[in-house]
């Protein structure tokens, strides 16, 4: 594993210290390049593409972020994500240059624990609770810097204490609270409704208690966590139905019901037909 680092000091006081992994450990959370940097007046990139995760926490300054189109500016106490293959473009302002930390990643652990946190396609650009410990963090990766595997395996480590920070819901509204958690919950639900779990192992992945996660559903979904549940793996029940040739107890299988015969309640409860009418055309639009 191959590594290039930087480190300059400019002569308007702006500098760059980075870390770069040419050969990439395989593992299910990789950091690509890490580093913090005071900008020149203007500094920028882009328009580009990454083909990693890209975050970046604003510690002093202002800049601009273009992400798709949609500028979001940027001060002290903010950070924003890049995604891998979105086009986007970031700048220094003019007058008060930023001053970020940032790190790149990627791996197959690294878009679910950021679909943990509240960045979404739609708000690319948060402001976190954690403030000085996110910039800590994210310095810890830097200091980890090598390029031999153990080196990889702790800069993975503390990427994934950053990540944590970030998905601390302290500091926002209630009803901000309440959302992120029951996209965490319905989020863990959706990658695990073929087994069986339980609410309870929902509300630990959300980090809220079982009353919390109740609480969080009924105001962002409208219903309970159990009842969610039951929907989704019944609309997943009638792609199967429709679309494979399982038998409708390996249909009940596969989306994590135990019981054929509660599953056909459930599914006649959820729409109005059995299993079978619904596969032999009865089918809702």
């Amino acid at each position: 594993m191959k590594k290039r680092r930087k480190g300059r000091m400019g002569m308007g006081g702006d500098f760059k210290h980075s870390f770069k992994i040419e050969e990439r450990a395989e593992l299910a959370l990789t950091v690509y390049n890490v580093g913090f940097q005071k900008c020149p007046s203007g500094y920028g990139w882009g328009p580009g593409v990454r083909d990693h995760f890209l975050i970046h926490y604003v510690v002093s300054g202002k800049g601009i972020y273009d992400n798709g189109g949609r500028t979001f500016v940027l001060q002290k106490g903010e950070t924003f994500l890049v995604r891998p293959e979105e086009i986007v473009y970031y700048r220094a302002d003019e007058e008060e240059p930023w001053e970020y930390y940032w790190v790149g990643f990627s791996g197959p652990a690294a878009a679910l624990l950021l679909a943990q946190t509240p960045f979404t396609r739609q708000h690319p650009v948060l402001r976190p609770a954690a403030g000085e410990r996110l910039r800590q963090a994210l310095l810890d990766i830097y200091k980890a810097r090598g390029t031999d595997y153990p080196s990889a395996v702790r800069m993975a480590g503390y990427l994934q204490a950053a990540l944590g920070l970030l998905m601390e819901p302290q500091g926002e509204r209630g009803e901000e609270a309440l959302s992120l958690y029951a996209r965490r919950g319905s989020a863990y639900m959706q990658q695990n409704y073929s087994r069986s779990i339980s609410v309870e192992e929902a509300a630990r992945q959300a980090g809220v208690s079982r009353s919390c996660l109740y609480r969080a559903f009924r105001a962002e979904f409208g219903c309970s966590p159990s009842a969610y549940l039951t929907r989704y793996r019944i609309q997943r029940a009638c792609q199967l139905l429709r679309y494979s040739g399982l038998s409708v107890g390996e249909v009940a299988a596969s989306v994590g019901f135990e019981d054929r015969l509660y599953f056909s309640r459930a599914f006649r409860r959820e729409t109005g037909y059995s299993p079978t009418e619904y596969r032999n055309g009865r089918q809702l639009p």
